[in-house]
């Protein structure tokens, strides 16, 4: 991989698999010290926050989103949705995994977002290509609802890592992503560039209407 000429791309490379950068050159040195990152003996410590926030900045400053895109790893980047959503006010479940049985399909969600009685359930396609994006989401969407969908049946064994109390929960897929511009909406599943995930967030009351939605009912203690 080549040199970027970007220092917070070139910190950000360098921590993707060890969140310990030691005694990077001068100017990547100076930019994090600029950015308000500290190191110490020349040692800095790069948590996932702390990349989370070095990509923002990045992006902030006018770096291109899919140089960005390169230097994250996908934990990265389901940690940033994650982090948005619970800016607003969402309960998280990060990276939900149900294994499959013979009678039993597996199943994955990046992201599970709770906020009184909606849950937001989030694919984080962290793609840096743009050849064939319209096909390629529009497949991730509908996998997304499928998927969704199924969750409605697992929300008791949900329950005590989403806070959720008896009633009616209504169910959102929804596929957050780096290379769109705009929102995108494919058969009722919104596509969100990350960029605007806060956005589309704080205007989901007014516009859950133009979305597709699950609704699922938690039983009470028998």
């Amino acid at each position: 991989m080549t040199e970027h000429r970007n220092p917070i791309i070139r910190a950000l490379r360098a921590t993707m698999s060890s969140e310990t950068l030691t005694k990077p050159d001068d100017e990547v040195a100076g930019a994090l010290t600029k950015l308000g990152f500290q190191g110490p003996s020349g040692v800095w410590i790069l948590d996932r926050n702390s990349r989370v926030r070095l990509a923002f900045l990045a992006v902030e400053m006018g770096e291109e989103i899919e140089s960005v895109a390169m230097a994250l790893t996908w934990k990265d980047f389901e940690h940033l949705v994650a982090g948005i959503l619970e800016e607003n006010g969402y309960r998280c479940v990060e990276s939900f995994r149900r294994r499959g049985t013979s009678s039993l399909r597996g199943m994955e969600i990046d992201v599970i977002g709770r906020a009184g009685r909606r849950i937001v359930c989030v694919d984080a396609k962290m793609w840096n290509i743009r050849g064939g994006k319209a096909s390629a989401l529009e497949t991730a969407a509908a996998r997304q609802r499928e998927r969704t969908q199924r969750l409605v049946e697992l929300l008791p064994s949900l329950s005590p890592r989403l806070g959720l109390s008896p009633g009616r929960y209504h169910l959102v897929p929804a596929v957050v992503t780096w290379l769109v511009e705009e929102l995108e909406i494919f058969d009722g599943v919104p596509v969100v560039p990350v960029f605007k995930l806060n956005t589309f967030l704080l205007d989901l009351d007014a516009e859950e209407d133009a979305f597709v939605s699950f609704v699922g009912d938690l039983a009470g203690s028998p």
